[in-house]
């Protein structure tokens, strides 16, 4: 890597991060004024609110990077632009696949730190907001929601969470049942508990113990449908949104919904989401280049720059409405999420070589142009 190649990288990244910084404050607002109006619920403060939100910031960097990959690059190499230097290395003999070479390190970089945020940094920053969140439910017990120690009240009943896996599953849990009188009548105690839809519940391998006044029943069942396990507040606030959960936690959980016979769309359009955003980064970086290096005269850098937004702000609203068609019609998640990712990257990678595919002579023109007037 040479001074020229460190060079183009510094100005894509120096271009990038007050991109960066600009959307994050935007959508930071936003989210900030969701959470401030909880504000009051329960033990929720307006320091929780910030700190929900500075918790989520790992994942909608994560959202928002392929967008500000391109409106970053788009300002950082025109700066470059501006001042003839992109000019000069194509004067030097670089070809623009040669330049774009540092812009597709940095993209790939950018591509790692997705991945790397998505394994270990946004889960344990999402659990941190779903514990502050927490704090709104004055019948629940937060303390060690982090390790999942979980009490909560659901009508007349004590529910108890021992463990949660892969972020959705329940694992050791207990149902104590309490009758108007205020006596324990039956305690319910299951290995794991999955949401069936409908707020029921499905418990598998149970034990219910009936409780009388002098004498007690014990009984095992493989399966028990339990309707309000968790109400839909308790639920959201213990159990991680899939988007959240890592993508090797995705792949466990599908896992095991296809072997129980459960619905797995909703987290195979999550999981290939996550993939998508590694290759969009990369196809929008790429993008910015030709945006910017372009054969047709008739476009300035300033009407560049307004497409490349126009270009980002659209593929950010398509790879978000994919998600949604996906889910709405039970299209096959890796064809609907990953074709505006993929096209996106075709197109970054073309454009890279078209100027060079326009100035290769057609076969026979050599032949054809006229060789200068005849030696002496």
């Amino acid at each position: 890597m040479n001074l020229l190649d460190r060079y183009i990288m510094r100005a894509f990244l120096l271009g990038l991060l007050p991109v960066m910084v600009l959307l994050l404050i935007l959508f930071g607002f936003q989210a900030l004024a969701e959470e401030l109006e909880s504000v009051g619920e329960g033990l929720f403060t307006t320091f929780d609110a910030f700190m929900v939100v500075l918790n989520t910031m790992p994942r909608r960097i994560t959202e928002l990077l392929p967008v500000s990959a391109l409106l970053g690059g788009l300002m950082g190499l025109g700066a470059m632009a501006s001042h003839q230097e992109l000019i000069a290395a194509r004067a030097a003999g670089w070809s623009r696949p040669r330049i774009a070479r540092p812009i597709l390190l940095v993209s790939i970089m950018l591509a790692m730190v997705i991945f790397l945020a998505q394994t270990w940094v946004i889960p344990l920053t999402e659990r941190q907001a779903n514990k502050l969140r927490a704090k709104t439910l004055l019948n629940t017990a937060v303390d060690h929601i982090g390790d999942v120690d979980f009490w909560a009240r659901s009508g007349s009943n004590f529910v108890r969470v021992n463990q949660l896996r892969y972020g959705q599953l329940l694992y050791d849990v207990e149902i104590f049942v309490i009758e108007a009188q205020g006596r324990l009548s039956q305690l319910v105690e299951a290995r794991q508990a999955v949401a069936a839809g409908d707020n029921d519940w499905m418990l598998s391998d149970v034990r219910v113990t009936t409780l009388d006044r002098l004498s007690s029943q014990v009984e095992q069942r493989e399966e028990l449908i339990w309707p309000g396990l968790l109400s839909a507040d308790q639920a959201a606030i213990l159990m991680m949104p899939p988007e959240t959960l890592a993508p090797g936690e995705l792949l466990r959980l599908i896992d095991y919904q296809r072997e129980n016979g459960l619905d797995t769309q909703q987290y195979r359009i999550i999981y290939w989401q996550q993939t998508s955003l590694l290759l969009s980064v990369v196809g929008m970086s790429l993008l910015a280049l030709p945006l910017l290096l372009g054969s047709v005269r008739s476009i300035s850098a300033g009407q560049r720059v307004v497409i490349g937004g126009f270009i980002g702000i659209s593929f950010y609203l398509v790879q978000q409405l994919s998600g949604h068609l996906a889910s709405l019609f039970s299209l096959h998640p890796p064809s609907a999420i990953l074709a505006p990712a993929v096209i996106l990257l075709a197109a970054g990678i073309y454009a890279q070589f078209v100027d060079n595919i326009r100035r290769q002579p057609v076969r026979g023109e050599e032949k054809s142009q006229p060789s200068g007037p005849p030696a002496p």
